[in-house]
């Protein structure tokens, strides 16, 4: 059997590891954070929800790997260790990082090197996605938080009942929506094999239940004490947002829209105490890894 094809298995199910453990804040994390659910019951839901759409919808993502790179085991195979370096940096410093950006940074890398045609609409396209989405949902989250505490009834307790359900209905909606785009996206590049399928399906319940911990509570606690309401309107955006981009087969990170969204919560709060610093690190790991992984891409 092929060298570079066993090797861009091993690798996959390694990357989907890393990128379920490192992303399952970005489905549960305001779930743990309004303490609704116990750790390990997040970690159940998020790794349902990632294998769920991964299987149903990972397809979607198919065409976008071809057209950032040619398929070969060989550049998939340097494509997938460039990443893997990436995230291991950002699992120390605990911050979500967006494996589509790093993905599609990476792969543009390497086809710049190997002299590959890159569709450029596409690209400024998607870097317009990537701009606008963050910013919407910073706007959306902020307006809506305003809007649904005008309208908040006087029976708290029902209500809070009632946000506790759908809040773990969505929860699982937005992991649903990460495996379907950003885990598709990483099928999509490996080719859908059906050792590819089990890598990633291997690499999803491994990750999500032992690499999980540095990151779960820097969503849902550290930026901002989310309360029932702040964490269903942050999923709710983010989960459309992401699963809109997946239906059109473009990569769209759970973690750039959610992370986001709980910013926008938090500045609806004129007198609540936000932590920026967070923010802030998690939005230069935007920046930086896709950058970086083009670089990467370029010199290998």
């Amino acid at each position: 059997m092929d060298f570079y094809f066993l090797l861009s298995i091993g690798l996959e199910f390694l990357l989907a590891m890393f990128v379920s453990g490192n992303n399952l804040s970005a489905a549960v994390g305001t779930l743990i954070g309004s303490k609704i659910i116990s750790r390990a019951g997040g970690i159940l839901i998020g790794a349902a929800g990632f294998l769920a759409g991964f299987l149903i919808q990972g397809r979607y993502m198919s065409s976008v790997a071809l057209s950032l790179l040619p398929h070969s085991f060989f550049l998939v195979a340097m494509l997938f260790s460039i990443v893997i370096v990436i995230f291991i940096v950002a699992q120390l410093a605990r911050s979500p990082l967006s494996l589509s950006m790093a993905l599609v940074g990476t792969a543009v890398g390497l086809s710049i090197h190997i002299g590959s045609r890159i569709n450029l609409d596409y690209l400024e396209l998607l870097l317009f996605i990537w701009i606008l989405s963050p910013l919407a949902a910073i706007g959306l989250s902020y307006l809506g938080n305003l809007y649904f505490r005008k309208i908040q009834p006087n029976r708290t307790w029902n209500m809070a009942s009632a946000l506790k359900m759908l809040l773990l209905a969505v929860s699982a909606f937005t992991a649903y929506t990460l495996g379907a785009n950003t885990i598709g996206l990483l099928g999509g590049f490996a080719g859908f094999s059906a050792a590819s399928i089990l890598a990633v399906i291997a690499g999803i319940l491994v990750g999500s239940t032992f690499l999980s911990a540095g990151v779960l509570m820097r969503v849902g606690e550290d930026m901002y004490s989310m309360r029932y309401f702040n964490a269903l309107i942050s999923l709710v955006i983010s989960s459309f947002m992401v699963e809109g981009a997946t239906l059109f087969s473009f990569p769209l990170s759970n973690t750039q829209t959610l992370t986001s969204s709980v910013f926008g919560a938090g500045l609806s709060y004129k007198y609540k105490a936000l932590y920026v610093r967070p923010f802030l690190i998690v939005v230069i790991t935007w920046v930086v890894s896709p950058l970086i992984g083009m670089f990467l891409g370029f010199l290998v």
